[in-house]
C-alpha cells in the first residue's frame, strides 16, 4: 500500500501580492489597452499589430502565472510505493510527475542549503523560520532534490518515512 505525504508551500505572502497586481495590470494590458491601441489599423493588419504589441506581455504574464501559482498554492506530493517513489509538484506550470526506482536510489539524505555552492560560486540563503533544508536522493553519484526549502524537522521526518519504505 503507498503512502503519499503532501507538503504544502511556505507562502511569501509579498510575492503573493505583488504578482497578483502585476497579473492583473498584464491582463488590463493585454485585454484592454494593447486592442484599443490597435484599433487603428485595418483588416489582417489590425490583427497582427495585436500579435506584435501583446507576445511580450502575454510572456511575462505567463512567468508571473508560473511564479504566483507555485507560490500561492504550491504543494509537493511524494507517493511511496516498495519499489519507486513519485514525486508530483500540484499548480507548478510545465512540470511532470518523476519517478525513482528503489534499486536506482542509493541514499536519501537531509542537507542544509544556508550555504548553497553552485559552478559560478556560493549563495546565501537567509531563512528566519530555518526554511534552508531538503530532502535529496542520490543515485549513482548524482544528488536530485525532491523537496525544497523545509524545515530540518520536517526534512528529516520524511527522510525517515523514505528510508522506512524503500528498505
Amino acid at each position: 500500500m503507498p503512502v503519499i505525504i503532501k507538503i504544502k508551500n511556505k507562502t511569501n505572502w509579498i510575492l503573493t501580492i505583488i504578482l497578483g497586481i502585476g497579473l492583473l495590470v498584464l491582463s488590463c494590458l493585454i485585454l484592454v489597452i494593447i486592442p484599443v491601441v490597435s484599433i487603428r489599423a485595418e483588416g489582417f493588419f489590425f490583427i497582427l499589430n495585436y500579435i506584435s504589441f501583446a507576445t511580450p506581455f502575454a510572456a511575462f504574464f505567463i512567468v508571473f502565472l508560473y511564479i504566483w501559482l507555485w507560490n500561492t498554492f504550491g504543494k509537493t506530493i511524494l507517493t511511496i510505493d516498495p519499489e519507486k517513489i513519485t514525486v508530483q509538484y500540484k499548480n507548478k506550470l510545465f512540470t511532470k510527475q518523476k519517478t525513482y526506482l528503489k534499486e536506482e536510489i542509493d541514499r536519501v539524505q537531509v542537507k542544509d542549503f544556508q550555504v548553497d555552492k553552485y559552478k559560478f560560486g556560493v549563495r546565501y540563503h537567509i531563512s528566519l523560520s530555518g526554511s534552508t533544508y531538503s530532502v535529496v536522493l542520490i543515485q549513482k553519484g548524482v544528488e536530485t532534490r525532491i523537496v525544497d526549502w523545509i524545515t530540518e524537522a520536517k526534512a528529516c521526518e520524511i527522510a525517515d518515512e523514505i528510508k522506512i519504505r524503500i528498505k
